[in-house]
């Protein structure tokens, strides 16, 4: 399944709006812009903070904690790529070769847009000026 939003979403809009289906799987963030502070970065199994053009920061989550953490405060995202992997899937954030990315992909605006990571079950692209 693959869903594109246009508009500013929380966090817990984002996670209410699965009721309560993606704490099935663990999720690859990437991509992500908006309102997260590093004071909420211990709720990941795992996480790359770049500050470059060449990478996109990336985090591994559990879907509980996914769920701990958009009850906590005001999170929100302009854009961003939620990715879901099965339970027992790991990411090894140091070779992560398919960094699934939304502002300015070209391959959301085809007749059939597919999933960007090949091991992804749900892909969830949000962005205002996608």
């Amino acid at each position: 399944m693959n869903t594109i939003l246009e508009s500013f979403y929380d966090l817990k809009e984002i996670v209410s709006s699965f009721n309560n289906l993606h704490e099935k799987y663990n999720w690859l963030l990437s991509d992500l812009d908006g309102s997260f502070p590093d004071k909420y970065l211990h709720y990941f199994t795992d996480y790359r903070i770049y500050n470059n053009r060449t990478n996109t920061s990336t985090y591994w989550i559990t879907g509980e904690k996914l769920t701990e953490l958009a009850n906590k405060e005001d999170i929100y995202f302009i854009w961003g790529v939620f990715s879901a992997f099965d339970k027992k899937e790991i990411i090894n954030l140091d070779v992560l070769k398919e960094e699934s990315y939304a502002d300015g992909n070209p391959d959301f605006w085809i007749e059939a847009p597919i999933i960007q990571h090949p091991k992804a079950i749900i892909e969830l692209v949000f962005g205002t000026h996608l």
